[in-house]
């Protein structure tokens, strides 16, 4: 060494041990190139300014310094030129053509950092990057004004609007920052970001904050917009994550989320959502496969059907199944609410279209291949369906079907099911509505009450009256208003009572039809001729079929017919009773195999035919010949009879070879 070298180390090592740089720090660092005590062209010109009136600094050409944990390289910082001095109690560098390097130890991913200028404090290992900041790794590309970097917790942290492009991904925002270890880039305010995701799907996503992580997951926070092919979905919060091949996405707070029909499907079936949270599972062709929806309440909007209107369910909780982005199951484990618009006209219905609202604890919706029509419906728990403001239906359980359109309304003995409409009120164990056909089916301990729109009549009651009934069954048909009771049935109109195996009305022709063990009890109306008081009789009738039509104001009576009033008793083979006015009977023609009966004077007539008239109290028989007897054995015959009630006297007529004859009893005999 000679003499001059030695006096320029010892004049290097004095102004190091003045200016506070231990000598480990320059090794630490490795510079390239000489330290100059004049600065020379290659140093930068601004890097001189910025250093004008610092006396202890270094200048370095090919700076270059890592960062090590546990033998492994964390990050690594180069620049083309630097220049160290003092900053307060730290020692800072500026550095000139910045690259910043971190390498994740366990996984070896890294992101590169490129920026024409920056700064950097060894004793924090903190830096800042700026005038044009390049960030690169894993596939993303971030630019910004200026990042300062937190060791800390790994973080770059921008100083200015970001921009930032990932494969077919692009973001800008008012803000951003990296976390190089965990691979998630974060934007804040105004966060706009758009294009494809990593399968190629079209995308829009605008918030307050968005963090995209590694492998395309992403949070978003604050009026969060989403946009797919398939989606759209806005809320406070939302967040995707991939899930295999498929992913799924999450939102909450005032989530709304209109679901599409994947491509090549029609527009016209979208699904809207909305509630506090969704959880939405899509394929990997993003369409949704299924869907969960929670809310106080959530809401499910339905597009109209064939037979339909659009539709609303509330509920607090939805489970539904979807396929190609269709509905195809609605699981609601609440209470729930089903809304329906009024339907199109159907042609030739009798009744106009009305808006219904259905209404139960639980229930399970199944959706035709269109994605609209509700196939089946299965309600549990306080049934309710109402269309219009005049029918409704209750039942502790329910099944809608699309097919036929049909409803089956589930109840007990305990809680039947109920049916009402302005004019017919129906209790039954089961019941079925066939909206389609306008028709209503009751099957057990039924029970009814029928009101025509002009009023109808049983056995000659008054108009206004409602007709009641109890039988097995029920088949009410509203376009031609006909009901048809079988099975136990009794049915009565104010003191009218009809009771058969079956039972017909016919509200349109104004008639009835009863068939099997038929038995009836009128309350009939008589008035004296002399003097015009009016009383009050129960008129009973039996026989294996009985009609009725008001506008021949006639009562037939088929098969082994038998009337009974008082003490009067008419069997035959047919009877035909004809009503007067005013609740009154006319009179009562019987036919084949006679036989009249007066109770209380033990006498009975035989013959082919008979006639009873209320108001005089007499019935004629006619017969080849008519016969009558006493208790007393007596006997006459004649070819006609007329037996005056409450004289005990039969007047005998002869006819045409039928002459008259009397077997006579003494007394005593």
């Amino acid at each position: 060494m000679t003499g001059r070298t030695r006096r320029v180390l010892r004049r290097t090592l004095a102004f190091l041990a003045l200016g506070g740089f231990p000598l480990l720090v320059v090794l630490s660092y490795r510079p390239s190139g000489a330290r100059t005590l004049e600065a020379h062209d290659e140093v930068a010109e601004t890097l001189l300014s910025e250093s004008k009136g610092v006396r202890d600094r270094l200048r370095f050409e090919d700076f270059d310094y890592s960062e090590n944990n546990a033998g492994a390289e964390v990050y690594r910082l180069r620049a083309a030129e630097a220049i160290a001095f003092a900053e307060g109690a730290d020692r800072m560098f500026r550095l000139k053509d910045v690259t910043f390097e971190s390498r994740d130890a366990s996984t070896s991913r890294t992101v590169l950092v490129a920026a024409p200028r920056a700064e950097f404090v060894p004793a924090t290992k903190a830096f800042r990057v700026f005038e044009g900041v390049r960030i690169d790794g894993e596939g993303v590309g971030i630019r910004s004004v200026s990042f300062r970097y937190d060791p800390t917790h790994k973080l770059l942290v921008s100083e200015g609007s970001v921009t930032a492009m990932r494969d077919n991904l692009f973001a800008t925002a008012l803000e951003g920052s990296v976390e190089t270890a965990a691979g998630v880039i974060r934007f804040r305010k105004n966060v706009r970001l758009g294009g494809a995701d990593e399968r190629g799907r079209r995308i829009a996503l605008s918030a307050d904050e968005v963090d995209l992580r590694r492998g395309g997951g992403f949070s978003a926070r604050g009026a969060v917009v989403l946009k797919t092919d398939e989606l759209l979905l806005r809320g406070d919060e939302t967040e995707r994550e991939p899930v295999g091949n498929a992913d799924e996405l999450r939102a909450r707070g005032s989530v709304v989320a209109v679901l599409l029909p994947v491509r090549g499907q029609s527009f016209g079936s979208p699904i809207r959502a909305e509630g506090e949270s969704l959880e939405l599972r899509r394929d990997p062709a993003g369409a949704p496969t299924s869907l969960l929806l929670s809310g106080a309440p959530a809401r499910l909007d339905i597009p109209p059907a064939a037979n339909a209107g659009a539709r609303t369910a509330i509920a607090s909780d939805f489970e539904a199944s979807l396929a190609d982005g269709i509905l195809k199951r609605v699981t609601v484990p609440g209470p729930l609410s089903l809304a329906e618009s009024a339907p199109e006209a159907r042609p030739g219905s009798s009744a106009p279209p009305a808006a219904r609202l259905l209404t139960a604890g639980s229930g399970q919706l199944s959706f035709g291949p269109d994605g609209r029509t509700i196939e089946t419906a299965v309600l549990d728990g306080g049934v309710r369906l109402a269309e219009g403001a005049r029918t409704f239906v209750t039942a502790p359980r329910a099944t809608l079907r699309a097919t036929d359109e049909s409803a089956v309304f589930a109840g007990t003995a305990d809680a039947p099911a109920h049916y009402e409409d302005e004019k017919t009120r129906v209790v039954a164990t089961v019941l079925t509505w066939f909206r389609r056909d306008e028709r209503i089916e009751g099957a057990g301990s039924v029970k009814t009450t029928f009101r025509g729109r002009e009023g109808s009549e049983i056995l000659g009651g008054t108009s206004n009256a409602p007709v009641s009934s109890e039988s097995d069954f029920l088949r009410a048909t509203m376009a031609d208003r006909r009901i048809l009771l079988t099975g136990n049935v009794t049915a009565w109109q104010e003191e009218n009572v009809l009771r058969a195996q079956s039972l017909l009305l016919d509200d349109l022709d104004r008639s009835l039809r009863a068939e099997g063990n038929v038995r009836a009890t009128l309350r009939r109306r008589k008035v004296d001729p002399k003097t015009k008081i009016v009383t009050v009789e129960t008129v009973a009738a039996s026989g294996n079929v009985l009609t009725h039509r008001e506008a021949d104001r006639l009562l037939r009576i088929e098969g082994s017919s038998s009337i009974s009033s008082g003490t009067w008793v008419m069997k035959a083979d047919v009877t035909d009773v004809v009503l007067g006015e005013q609740r009154t009977i006319d009179h009562a023609e019987a036919r084949g195999n006679v036989v009249v009966e007066d109770r209380a004077d033990l006498r009975r007539g035989e013959g082919s035919q008979a006639t009873w008239r209320p108001q005089s109290e007499a019935i004629a028989l006619v017969g080849s010949p008519a016969t009558a007897f006493d208790g007393k054995g007596n006997r006459m015959t004649g070819a006609r009879l007329t037996f005056q009630k409450g004289s005990g006297r039969v007047d005998v007529e002869t006819g045409p070879g039928i002459p008259s004859q009397g077997i006579l009893r003494p007394e005593g005999t």
